[in-house]
């Protein structure tokens, strides 16, 4: 669904351009120097850049993907990939190192290049935006050598790569909550908002999962970049780095073809609104929000703007309103604040801003930016008017990141869920994990939970699996039994999706989801050499491992939450970030057969 091309419209010409040099944190041993505090003000726009969006309701199937149709935007290589969605849900460190070893497991089995689309959310988009833009290092190296279980010593779990060029050694480095609290602290101390150079906005929570996860692989800046992707029909990662430097987004991370095409989960978060929370998505071409809310105030949705033209307000109406579903067109806008792959994700995964549930006081609003949280200057494609916006963690829609692969009709899911709620009782388990039922419409409701949307509302709003009630409980079932059984909680369904108009799913075709559990793989830790599996034992059975987590949340020090950890733990030792990758990669290598049914063949290319 093409509508021109956007190099005239972007002011620039074909071809290469040069970056313009940006502004980047000072690094030292790997990451960046995290130097943050609140917004005093609204940022200045800056100058005018023109831009290009698409306009629809994912729901109805009128809002364009353009990976997939735009004459500028399309990615050729996604039509050689199998149509199948990886999914990753939230949950902190352990996402990300749950992460770590199951995309590990896919490229050992040589899967991981053949999946279309890679869907995160919060801690797992950490891991996503670090792998597809990471620059200076192999794909094998970045996600590291899989060991069978005989060979997971501690030695060998603790060897997590070099610096730099390995996930595992920047998870086993990372201590983004330490840092974020200093900087915190440092603000409360001198006042000092972080404002220099004409940068007029910082985000705490952002620069310190920038610093973390992306710093190392040269991805840290946070304020003076922007993404695009290669592989593009025209090009259009030469424009944007034109067009970004004319607004001080002209630095441009580039995402790799050959991997899964990104989609971050992210929320808008309406303070004043029952609901509170509303899809958006990130990837490195565009972001918006999929739905046409109409009755919400302001107004959000439906459809994308391209990357360098978020977090802008509009210069001028479209010439012709209402714009037709489906359309694509170019507008005029003036961005005033960051537009980063490290927004992308601090946004994505800023649970606390989430959880506390920040917007629906004053008090909770003012707090949002006090603590270095997010904002953004977004405009809604009906009524096409700029708004600042909070947004916050994925999570408060798609825990399990698997909206984005419905709303574009993807046939075949793997959904790995790094939950940390155990299988074995079915009531906690289906009160806990309310987004798995909730997909089927059965979420039983949870009375400690007196802020959030009641059972009835939120089954209604999340259902998108026609089998219901029963399908949750023959997928629990099913999940019980390879628990039981000491295997991998690994599980093939197929469902019928019903239409969702809440979540812009569309309804009437058929998915098959291969679920993965996180939870405990006896027959896998029986096979561990000794030494593991004296410290997996001793530290679960210790009252001093227990009252070492107890003392201190924040740091998994020991195996002794192994593989259930907290996900308030934003500290792992390089021997637990080898014992969880480990173990997720067991989980799918162990169930080869069952992954690789998910992989059809692609389509014949349509010449």
């Amino acid at each position: 669904m093409g509508c021109g091309a956007s190099r005239g419209a972007a002011e620039a010409p074909g071809g290469p351009a040069a970056s313009a040099p940006a502004k980047r944190a000072p690094v030292a041993n790997g990451a960046a120097e995290v130097a943050v505090g609140p917004p005093k003000e609204r940022p200045e726009p800056k100058d005018p850049i023109k831009v290009k969006a698409w306009v629809g309701n994912a729901g109805d199937g009128t809002l364009p993907f353009p990976e997939l149709t735009d004459e500028d935007f399309g990615v050729a290589v996604l039509q050689d990939k199998s149509d199948v969605a990886v999914c990753i849900s939230g949950g902190g460190f352990r996402a990300s190192t749950l992460g770590l070893g199951w995309l590990r497991a896919l490229n050992h089995m040589g899967l991981l290049a053949k999946v279309k689309y890679l869907c995160t959310c919060s801690g797992s988009s950490w891991l996503g935006a670090a792998l597809c833009f990471a620059r200076g290092t192999t794909t094998g190296t970045f996600l590291g050598h899989h060991f069978p279980p005989e060979m997971c010593d501690l030695d060998t779990l603790a060897r997590v790569g070099d610096k730099g060029r390995s996930y595992g050694a920047a998870m086993a480095d990372a201590e983004p909550l330490i840092d974020y609290m200093k900087a915190q602290l440092k603000e409360a101390l001198d006042g000092d908002d972080g404002s220099k150079d004409g940068i007029q906005e910082t985000r705490a929570w952002t620069r310190a999962m920038a610093a973390a996860f992306l710093a190392p692989f040269g991805l840290g800046d946070v304020d003076g970049s922007t993404t695009s992707m290669i592989g593009t029909k025209s090009g259009i990662h030469s424009t944007t780095a034109v067009r970004g430097a004319k607004v001080g987004r002209g630095q441009v991370h580039l995402a790799n073809p050959q991997l899964p095409f990104l989609v971050i989960s992210q929320v808008l978060l309406l303070p004043s609104d029952p609901q509170l929370y509303y899809p958006y998505e990130w990837t490195p071409l565009y972001s918006g929000c999929p739905v046409p809310y109409s009755s919400t105030q302001p107004r959000l949705g439906g459809g994308w703007v391209e990357s360098v033209g978020y977090n802008a307000v509009l210069a001028d109406k479209p010439a012709q309103l209402p714009v037709a579903p489906g359309s694509c067109l170019t507008l005029t806008v003036r961005p005033t604040g960051p537009a980063s792959l490290g927004e992308a994700i601090g946004i994505s995964s800023a649970y606390n801003s989430y959880k506390w549930a920040m917007g629906r006081t004053s008090k909770g609003r003012a707090a949002h930016k006090l603590l270095g949280f997010n904002t953004a200057d977004l405009f809604d494609m009906q009524t096409w008017e700029s708004n600042q916006m909070q947004l916050t963690d994925g999570g408060g829609c798609d825990y399990h990141a698997i909206y984005p692969a419905l709303r574009r009709r993807v046939a075949n899911v793997i959904a790995l869920s790094a939950s940390k709620t155990p299988i074995e009782d079915y009531e906690t388990f289906t009160r806990d994990m309310k987004d798995l039922p909730g997909m089927f419409g059965c979420w039983s409701g949870d009375d400690r939970d007196t802020k959030g949307l009641g059972a009835p509302e939120f089954n209604r709003q999340r259902q998108v699996f026609a089998e219901g009630a029963n399908g949750y409980r023959r997928l629990y079932d099913a999940l019980l039994a390879k628990y039981q059984a000491g295997e991998a909680a690994v599980v093939a369904e197929e469902y019928e999706v019903m239409s969702n108009p809440a979540m812009g799913v569309p309804g009437g075709w058929r998915v098959r989801v291969l679920w993965v559990m996180n939870e405990v793989q006896r027959k896998w830790e029986e096979g561990l050499p000794a030494d593991t599996r004296d410290k997996l034992h001793h530290d679960r059975t210790s009252l001093a491992a227990k009252v070492e987590e107890g003392i201190n949340p924040l740091d998994a020090d020991t195996f002794q939450q192994f593989p259930l950890v907290s996900t308030f733990a934003f500290n792992y030792p390089p021997e637990l970030v080898g014992l969880m990758a480990a173990h997720a990669a067991h989980m799918l290598v162990s169930n080869r057969a069952l992954v690789e049914s998910r992989m059809p063949a692609p389509p014949p290319r349509q010449m």
